[in-house]
């Protein structure tokens, strides 16, 4: 497996079935945007950070489509390689800057 890391889509086959993912990787998920903002535990849209066969953290990003920005408004678990999945995002997004 190569040691490529990305974030995931809440969608994405890997992990939309969550008792699965939860089974696989140890890792519980859950899109925060049904849970009411007090009983949130990460963030409104919180997407996984996958590094080669293994999920190892979550950020939650949002984009500014008028100034260009994504913008990292949390972000748990090993995030040492963020960057490296952000620049796939940006670049998917037609994004300007990253702001950390």
């Amino acid at each position: 497996m190569p040691d490529r890391v990305t974030v995931l889509s809440p969608f994405d086959r890997l992990i939309h079935d969550r008792a699965r993912a939860e089974a696989l990787f140890g890792f519980h998920y859950r899109l925060e945007m049904y849970v009411p903002k007090a009983k949130r535990e990460y963030g409104y849209y919180v997407l996984p950070i996958l590094q080669g066969d293994r999920i190892v953290g979550r950020v939650e990003p949002r984009f500014d489509r008028k100034t260009g920005e994504l913008q990292v408004l949390g972000a748990w678990g090993d995030t040492s390689r963020l960057d490296e999945a952000l620049a796939g995002l940006a670049t998917f997004l037609g994004a300007d800057t990253i702001k950390r």
